[in-house]
């Protein structure tokens, strides 16, 4: 991707995009709060980013996961994750799962009790009704299915906001909130100024040369993915050849790895290599 053409994306960038959403909540802790408190409908006394662009990682094979926009209010020990989810798919509950889980181990030291954990409040945005039934918001917190009026207790809630919802189940702001999201309307105080926070970021060259960054390191880590996929595939190939006994002259030639290379497979699968 040309550097103009990256220029021509970031002018066509909406809040609906990652960074745009993560950078303008970083830059405006004020309009992070506030859409906190109209989501949650609780009083924040101040919010703090413990780190930019968090990531969490619960051990080095797992999966790690960069957080959209992570914030504490270290008065009450409440965090909060914000994560605006444009692709549809059916993992969303599993994955909701694993954030909480990691911000839970990233957040209770080594030694601590688990009474240091605060609540926490993961929220995922969506232009699509996952669950289907014309909500603006599915709030889910632990209950005993043999009696949901006895609460579990454990400080999590997890949020599904819905841009397509018809129901009136959310306050004006959020509504207001959601249709932006999904059509651009600028509409109410709140979102107003949420749009000239999305403008002025917009406007900054400082901005700018980090979305290209990024989405340089994107390209470049999918491009990486995609080689180490094909010399995955081909060694793959090598093992399926050496196991029905060809030749590793006949290997070398339709594959063009290295012979030392195919030594290795061969010991690591414990091949005993034909020569011609």
């Amino acid at each position: 991707m040309t550097e103009q053409e990256l220029y021509e994306k970031w002018q066509r960038l909406t809040i609906r995009d990652n960074f745009i959403f993560s950078k303008v909540m970083e830059e405006y802790t004020n309009l992070c709060k506030e859409l906190l408190e109209n989501i949650l409908h609780i009083k924040i006394t101040k919010i703090s980013y413990p780190e930019r662009e968090k990531v969490l990682e619960s051990r080095l094979d797992s999966k790690g996961i960069r957080l959209d926009v992570y914030v504490e209010d270290k008065d009450t020990n409440r965090s909060f994750d914000i994560e605006m989810q444009i692709s549809n798919s059916d993992n969303f509950a599993k994955r909701m799962r694993y954030y909480q889980g990691l911000i839970d181990m990233d957040k209770l030291k080594h030694g601590e009790h688990y009474d240091a954990l605060g609540e926490t409040f993961i929220i995922f945005i969506c232009p699509f009704d996952i669950f289907k039934d014309g909500r603006h918001i599915y709030t889910f917190k632990e209950t005993c299915a043999e009696n949901s009026a006895v609460k579990l207790g454990d400080g999590a809630t997890k949020i599904f906001l819905n841009t397509k919802g018809n129901l009136d189940d959310v306050s004006p702001d959020v509504k207001a909130f959601l249709n932006y999201v999904e059509s651009g309307v600028v509409k109410g105080k709140f979102v107003t100024a949420l749009n000239d926070a999305v403008e002025t970021v917009k406007s900054m060259r400082k901005g700018m040369k980090e979305f290209m960054t990024y989405e340089m390191a994107l390209l470049e880590n999918r491009m990486a993915g995609r080689e180490e996929g094909r010399v995955e595939e081909r060694e793959n190939f090598v093992v399926k050849m050496l196991r029905k006994g060809t030749a590793i002259e006949d290997i070398l030639e339709l594959t063009e790895l290295p012979l030392k290379r195919i030594k290795e497979i061969a010991a690591e699968n414990s091949i005993t290599l034909k020569v011609n």
